[in-house]
């Protein structure tokens, strides 16, 4: 699980752009199933697809893909922007 949320201060992190290299993109490093297949796994698991460019970087916080979030966002992420509980970050 990633670190998409902060419950001390309840806003969930989405990145702010779309890297180069976002999995929603023309650039993107994986063939288009493999996304598919990333989207259904997010969806079953009532999740998120974190921004592939802070995962592993040992950063505390782990965003939201802004690809994922403009196109394919979960019910608990419009709630979230619903309730002005999201964070856009770099």
């Amino acid at each position: 699980m990633t670190n998409t949320y902060d419950a001390e201060r309840n806003v969930a992190y989405v990145r702010s752009v779309k890297c180069e290299t976002c999995v929603f993109t023309r650039n993107r490093p994986v063939s288009r199933d493999r996304v598919r297949g990333m989207v259904t796994e997010a969806d079953k698991a009532g999740s998120c697809i974190p921004c592939h460019h802070h995962l592993y970087q040992g950063e505390a916080i782990e965003p939201v893909c802004r690809g994922y979030f403009d196109r394919k966002s979960s019910m608990t992420l419009r709630l979230a922007v619903a309730l002005d509980m999201v964070e856009f970050i770099d």
